[in-house]
């Protein structure tokens, strides 16, 4: 790739590549976030319904009726929160989100580099190339 481009042409497409990490990353951020949001709100809606539901009765109605769907509130948070956490964990938002965050980091430092001229053009292609074949998904 150093011999076949022009440095006008590499600097377009690290930018493009740029763009499209931070475009990956701000979406990995935004999916973990919500998972993790929705996984705290969950757990804290069921302990908290749990408990006033112990201590003063049914949050709905009397009687068995009212145990019923209090159980049911309380069963539906405790479901949302597990699924936000399994769903966090098995699509590894985590680990994306860490290799998102470093390919970035890395794209940035060779645009800065390539911007300022204080590294040897080739070398600055030989590291994106690098980065493209080690972080293909985030690179675009």
């Amino acid at each position: 790739m150093t011999d076949l481009i022009d440095q006008g042409t590499f600097s377009a497409r690290l930018k493009q590549s740029l763009l499209y990490a931070k475009e990956r990353t701000l979406s990995l951020q935004k999916m973990h976030t919500g998972f993790l949001v929705t996984s705290i709100f969950s757990s804290s809606a069921t302990t908290l319904v749990a408990a006033i539901t112990a201590a003063q009765g049914p949050i709905i109605g009397d009687g068995p009726e009212g145990w019923k769907i209090s159980c049911i509130i309380a069963a539906f948070f405790g479901f949302a929160a597990t699924v936000s956490v399994g769903l966090n964990q098995q699509l590894k938002v985590n680990d994306r989100l860490s290799k998102s965050n470093q390919c970035l980091g890395r794209l940035q430092s060779l645009d800065i580099a390539s911007t300022i001229g204080s590294r040897d053009p080739k070398e600055i292609m030989q590291e994106y190339e690098e980065l493209v074949r080690t972080f293909p998904e985030y690179v675009g």
